[in-house]
């Protein structure tokens, strides 16, 4: 690899910073994936626990927000917090419903699973909730999943 000359190395800096300037006037900044799989988005990291839900973290690791069930939650909300608005606490709470919807859908698809030799009467009653379930789930998904795009429009 040759080596870069100085001053090429200071246009391509400048470059880098103007870029990131252009977007964070438009709205976003600029997420850095690192080795540990963590992403950086400003001054906000968001890691994944084993348990698989996403934390945003702090630069002197104090948690901010955890519990966050979709990546684009994590997303959206470190972004603001990164332009120095405040946690999009109606974002977070479309989050949480999304999650109790997830699980409500398990219980009742165990509940149909269990119920094929019982009645039919159950059986319907257990398909509807789980039907159910899964349209809420859908429809809390879809809230986190249209703030998410709208970040991804301003690129």
């Amino acid at each position: 690899m040759k080596p870069v000359h100085q001053d090429l190395y200071k246009k391509i800096t400048q470059v880098s910073t103007d870029v990131q300037e252009s977007l964070r006037k438009k709205g976003i900044v600029v997420p850095v994936r690192n080795k540990d799989g963590s992403v950086c988005v400003g001054k906000y990291k968001i890691l994944k626990s084993s348990t698989g839900y996403y934390s945003i973290v702090d630069q002197h690791g104090d948690v901010t927000v955890e519990m966050i069930n979709l990546p684009q939650t994590a997303a959206v909300v470190a972004n603001g917090l990164a332009l120095g608005k405040q946690k999009n606490d109606q974002l977070i709470e479309s989050d949480k419903k999304y999650g109790y919807a997830l699980f409500d859908e398990e219980v009742h698809n165990r509940a149909v699973e269990l119920s094929v030799k019982k009645p039919l009467e159950r059986f319907e009653i257990m398909l509807n909730k789980r039907d159910m379930a899964r349209a809420r789930k859908e429809l809390y998904k879809n809230e986190v999943i249209k703030s998410f795009e709208k970040l991804i429009k301003l690129v």
